[in-house]
């Protein structure tokens, strides 16, 4: 069973648009140097295609997803001082981390329109968070409220989205916001 409610933080405690570039920058970098050694080695033929491929996964895994959810976190997190938490404030899942790395793999463009939502959202979830369930806040921030987790439709260029979130305020005048369902 999902829960039904969530947690929410002061706005200056959600990481804003300079610093997620400047994480996303540092992080990229870190990883294109990992990803350059695997594909050294294979070029100096020690390793198959198959191999080189599967490194590059497990580089990205491991450093998107686990090391973002430890409690060491990326070296992007820690030089910005950030961490990720899900909406009820605990250490996202596994799985919620590897669909934001997933979403990604997209592209650039895609990148693009993550980072340009975030400016706009009262949370500064980007697109990836909205779909990961997740927020970016600054290391030491502290949950400010909790509500009941509302569903709210999103239209992004003719494609419509279901997130689920956590108002900020009083949920009953907002006339698009769906609450879950209880029962089962």
């Amino acid at each position: 069973m999902q829960a039904t409610t969530g947690v929410y933080f002061r706005s200056e405690d959600y990481a804003g648009l300079p610093r997620r570039l400047m994480i996303d920058m540092i992080d990229a970098l870190i990883v294109s140097c990992l990803c350059g050694v695997a594909f050294l080695v294979f070029v100096l033929g020690f390793a198959s295609k198959d191999l080189l491929f599967a490194a590059w996964a497990s580089i990205l895994f491991c450093y998107f997803v686990l090391l973002k959810r430890s409690k060491m976190r990326t070296i992007g997190y820690r030089i910005g001082g950030v961490r990720i938490v899900g909406l009820d404030g605990k250490t996202p899942s596994v799985w919620s981390l590897t669909l934001r790395l997933l979403f990604m793999a997209l592209g650039p463009v895609n990148y693009l329109l993550d980072i340009a939502f975030l400016s706009a959202d009262p949370h500064r979830q980007a697109l990836r968070d909205k779909l990961a369930q997740t927020y970016v806040v600054k290391k030491r921030a502290e949950a400010m409220g909790s509500g009941q987790l509302i569903y709210r439709y999103y239209d992004i260029f003719g494609y419509n989205f279901l997130f689920r979130e956590v108002p900020i305020g009083n949920a009953s005048d907002r006339p698009h916001d769906l609450k879950p369902s209880t029962s089962q």
